[in-house]
């Protein structure tokens, strides 16, 4: 099934009538005219809510409520160079983690020195290490 063809487009070998220009025309000043009415209206509307005083605050929005505790910290930046100073300290230390265990904390530094020294413990003393643990956990935990 053909659609009819002009004869003078089929001499020329293109189409002289594929659009009319006249539609395209006022369909886009209708969407231009439509996009400023939309702008107009926004800011009508910004400038008039923009004009309203704010609503008033109630009782309830100035009283100062305290949840109950544990309470989060609120200054969590301000404590920041306190804790980081803190953290570096423990990293750079000895100290006893579990003493009834024989569990220490060592300087970060030293430790990297040992594990160059030793090397990286084999599966074989992870397990023993792991039952060593398990062992005194559990003499910990027995009454």
């Amino acid at each position: 099934m053909s659609v009819p063809v002009d004869p003078r487009s089929k001499d020329d070998g293109f189409e002289h009538h594929d659009a009319n220009v006249k539609v395209l025309l006022v369909i886009g000043f209708g969407l231009l005219a439509t996009l400023a009415i939309s702008m107009l209206a926004v800011g009508l509307l910004v400038g008039y809510y923009g004009s309203q005083a704010e609503a008033p605050v109630t009782a309830l929005e100035r009283e100062r409520v305290v949840p109950p505790p544990p309470r989060l910290a609120t200054a969590f930046r301000l404590g920041r160079e306190g804790r980081i100073g803190e953290a570096e300290q423990r990293l750079g230390d000895y100290a006893w983690v579990d003493r009834d265990a024989g569990v220490a904390r060592i300087p970060l530094e030293r430790a990297r020195a040992l594990l160059l020294q030793r090397g990286w413990p084999t599966p074989a003393e992870d397990k023993a290490a792991d039952d060593l643990r398990l062992r005194q956990a559990k003499q910990r935990s027995d009454p």
